[in-house]
Protein backbone atom coordinates (compact mmCIF):
# COMPACT_ATOMS: atom_id res chain seq x y z
CA UNK A 1 0.00 0.00 0.00
CA UNK A 2 1.73 3.69 -1.28
CA UNK A 3 2.24 5.75 1.86
CA UNK A 4 0.02 8.98 2.31
CA UNK A 5 1.13 11.61 0.86
CA UNK A 6 2.39 14.71 2.88
CA UNK A 7 0.18 17.98 2.39
CA UNK A 8 1.30 21.32 3.69
CA UNK A 9 -0.38 22.73 7.09
CA UNK A 10 -0.85 26.28 8.33
CA UNK A 11 0.07 25.72 12.04
CA UNK A 12 0.04 28.58 14.69
CA UNK A 13 -0.39 29.97 18.11
CA UNK A 14 -2.43 33.01 17.28
CA UNK A 15 -2.96 35.72 14.72
CA UNK A 16 -0.31 37.44 15.48
CA UNK A 17 1.69 34.94 17.46
CA UNK A 18 4.43 32.38 15.84
CA UNK A 19 3.28 30.76 12.76
CA UNK A 20 5.08 27.72 10.59
CA UNK A 21 4.20 25.89 7.68
CA UNK A 22 4.38 21.93 8.30
CA UNK A 23 4.12 18.83 6.06
CA UNK A 24 2.04 16.01 7.24
CA UNK A 25 -0.34 12.97 6.72
CA UNK A 26 -2.97 14.50 8.79
CA UNK A 27 -4.29 17.44 11.16
CA UNK A 28 -3.25 15.49 14.14
CA UNK A 29 0.36 14.82 13.42
CA UNK A 30 0.22 18.66 11.95
CA UNK A 31 -0.81 19.91 14.79
CA UNK A 32 1.91 18.25 17.04
CA UNK A 33 4.96 18.71 14.63
CA UNK A 34 4.12 22.30 14.07
CA UNK A 35 3.66 23.04 17.72
CA UNK A 36 7.15 20.97 18.32
CA UNK A 37 8.68 22.94 15.63
CA UNK A 38 7.27 26.17 17.77
CA UNK A 39 8.15 25.21 21.22
CA UNK A 40 4.34 24.62 22.43
CA UNK A 41 2.10 22.42 23.45
CA UNK A 42 -0.45 20.66 21.76
CA UNK A 43 -3.02 22.47 23.59
CA UNK A 44 -1.30 25.67 23.06
CA UNK A 45 -1.45 25.68 19.31
CA UNK A 46 -4.61 27.46 18.37
CA UNK A 47 -5.24 27.07 14.52
CA UNK A 48 -4.15 24.43 12.32
CA UNK A 49 -5.32 24.63 9.05
CA UNK A 50 -4.75 23.30 5.00
CA UNK A 51 -2.22 25.16 3.16
CA UNK A 52 -2.31 23.79 -0.23
CA UNK A 53 -0.66 26.53 -1.69
CA UNK A 54 2.96 24.83 -0.13
CA UNK A 55 1.89 21.33 -0.91
CA UNK A 56 3.90 21.38 -3.48
CA UNK A 57 7.75 21.91 -1.96
CA UNK A 58 6.86 18.65 0.63
CA UNK A 59 9.54 17.22 -0.95
CA UNK A 60 12.12 19.90 -0.94
CA UNK A 61 14.59 21.23 1.65
CA UNK A 62 12.79 24.77 2.31
CA UNK A 63 9.53 26.26 0.78
CA UNK A 64 11.01 29.57 -1.14
CA UNK A 65 10.51 32.60 0.34
CA UNK A 66 8.85 34.17 -2.97
CA UNK A 67 6.27 31.66 -2.32
CA UNK A 68 5.61 32.71 1.15
CA UNK A 69 5.03 36.23 0.26
CA UNK A 70 3.00 34.99 -2.51
CA UNK A 71 0.45 33.41 -0.59
CA UNK A 72 0.21 36.67 1.84
CA UNK A 73 2.88 35.59 4.63
CA UNK A 74 5.24 38.66 5.82
CA UNK A 75 8.56 38.13 5.81
CA UNK A 76 12.11 40.10 7.07
CA UNK A 77 15.28 40.81 5.37
CA UNK A 78 17.63 37.90 5.40
CA UNK A 79 20.11 40.79 6.72
CA UNK A 80 19.06 43.71 8.48
CA UNK A 81 15.83 42.28 9.64
CA UNK A 82 13.71 44.89 7.98
CA UNK A 83 9.81 43.52 7.39
CA UNK A 84 8.87 42.91 4.12
CA UNK A 85 5.16 42.67 3.08
CA UNK A 86 3.39 43.78 -0.09
CA UNK A 87 3.47 47.53 0.13
CA UNK A 88 6.80 48.01 2.28
CA UNK A 89 8.94 51.27 1.71
CA UNK A 90 12.12 52.39 2.17
CA UNK A 91 13.30 55.20 4.21
CA UNK A 92 12.39 57.65 1.56
CA UNK A 93 8.73 56.72 0.61
CA UNK A 94 9.94 54.25 -2.16
CA UNK A 95 8.17 50.91 -2.73
CA UNK A 96 11.51 48.32 -1.51
CA UNK A 97 13.02 46.26 -4.48
CA UNK A 98 12.69 43.00 -2.76
CA UNK A 99 15.16 40.54 -3.67
CA UNK A 100 14.27 36.71 -3.62
CA UNK A 101 17.38 34.15 -2.95
CA UNK A 102 15.78 30.86 -1.89
CA UNK A 103 14.33 30.20 1.13
CA UNK A 104 15.34 34.12 1.99
CA UNK A 105 14.32 37.31 1.09
CA UNK A 106 15.91 40.60 1.17
CA UNK A 107 14.54 44.10 1.10
CA UNK A 108 17.41 45.50 -1.18
CA UNK A 109 20.04 44.02 -3.36
CA UNK A 110 22.69 45.53 -1.03
CA UNK A 111 21.40 43.52 1.87
CA UNK A 112 21.99 40.76 -0.36
CA UNK A 113 24.99 41.93 -1.09
CA UNK A 114 26.46 42.22 2.46
CA UNK A 115 25.07 38.77 3.49
CA UNK A 116 26.51 36.78 0.58
CA UNK A 117 29.97 38.93 2.17
CA UNK A 118 29.84 37.89 5.48
CA UNK A 119 29.07 34.61 4.42
CA UNK A 120 32.27 34.89 2.23
CA UNK A 121 34.56 36.24 5.21
CA UNK A 122 33.53 33.25 7.58
CA UNK A 123 34.14 30.49 4.97
CA UNK A 124 38.00 32.32 3.92
CA UNK A 125 38.66 32.43 7.59
CA UNK A 126 37.68 28.75 7.84
CA UNK A 127 40.07 28.11 4.91
CA UNK A 128 43.05 29.86 6.60
CA UNK A 129 42.13 27.91 10.01
CA UNK A 130 42.31 24.83 8.16
CA UNK A 131 45.30 25.53 6.32
CA UNK A 132 47.00 26.69 8.61
CA UNK A 133 46.70 23.63 11.38
CA UNK A 134 47.22 21.16 8.32
CA UNK A 135 50.64 23.53 7.61
CA UNK A 136 51.49 23.73 11.18
CA UNK A 137 50.66 20.32 12.83
CA UNK A 138 51.03 17.89 9.83
CA UNK A 139 51.86 15.11 12.23
CA UNK A 140 48.05 15.00 13.71
CA UNK A 141 45.64 13.31 12.48
CA UNK A 142 42.63 15.61 12.48
CA UNK A 143 39.37 13.94 12.67
CA UNK A 144 36.77 16.63 12.30
CA UNK A 145 36.59 20.33 11.06
CA UNK A 146 33.68 22.97 12.20
CA UNK A 147 34.59 25.93 10.31
CA UNK A 148 33.07 28.46 7.84
CA UNK A 149 29.88 30.06 7.79
CA UNK A 150 27.87 30.01 10.56
CA UNK A 151 30.33 30.37 12.92
CA UNK A 152 32.32 32.63 14.04
CA UNK A 153 34.99 30.47 16.15
CA UNK A 154 36.60 27.78 14.00
CA UNK A 155 37.24 24.55 15.32
CA UNK A 156 38.93 20.80 14.68
CA UNK A 157 39.30 17.38 16.73
CA UNK A 158 42.68 15.48 16.06
CA UNK A 159 44.16 12.35 17.68
CA UNK A 160 47.72 11.89 18.02
CA UNK A 161 49.60 8.72 18.50
CA UNK A 162 49.49 7.16 22.03
CA UNK A 163 46.16 9.08 23.26
CA UNK A 164 42.96 7.66 24.84
CA UNK A 165 40.47 10.52 23.29
CA UNK A 166 43.25 13.21 21.60
CA UNK A 167 42.57 17.04 21.46
CA UNK A 168 40.43 19.87 19.91
CA UNK A 169 41.44 23.06 18.70
CA UNK A 170 40.32 26.56 17.96
CA UNK A 171 39.99 30.18 17.17
CA UNK A 172 37.65 31.76 19.74
CA UNK A 173 37.12 35.12 18.03
CA UNK A 174 38.06 34.14 14.58
CA UNK A 175 41.29 36.15 14.57
CA UNK A 176 43.80 34.05 14.03
CA UNK A 177 44.31 33.37 17.58
CA UNK A 178 44.87 29.25 18.55
CA UNK A 179 43.98 27.69 21.23
CA UNK A 180 44.89 24.09 22.37
CA UNK A 181 42.95 21.46 24.32
CA UNK A 182 44.25 17.76 25.64
CA UNK A 183 41.69 15.60 27.26
CA UNK A 184 43.14 15.73 30.92
CA UNK A 185 43.70 11.91 30.72
CA UNK A 186 45.64 12.62 27.32
CA UNK A 187 48.15 14.76 28.79
CA UNK A 188 51.05 12.60 29.97
CA UNK A 189 50.64 10.89 26.31
CA UNK A 190 50.89 14.25 25.14
CA UNK A 191 53.87 15.63 26.98
CA UNK A 192 55.35 12.68 26.11
CA UNK A 193 54.05 12.82 22.13
CA UNK A 194 55.30 16.81 21.90
CA UNK A 195 58.77 16.24 23.68
CA UNK A 196 60.19 13.31 21.48
CA UNK A 197 58.61 15.09 18.43
CA UNK A 198 60.48 18.45 19.18
CA UNK A 199 63.67 16.16 19.93
CA UNK A 200 63.81 14.57 16.40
Amino acid sequence: MPAKPLKAYHVGEDSDGKQVITFATNGATARREGGNELNLMFEEVTFCRRAPWADEYAAQRFIPAKAYHDAGWWLYCGQCETQIYDDAEDDEGKPLEIVYDGARAYCCQGCKDAREGEIACLNARGEVFKDKLLTERPDLEFTKFEVGYPRITQTASFKFPGCQFGGSVRDQEGNGDITWYIAKCDWPAWDEYEAKRKAA
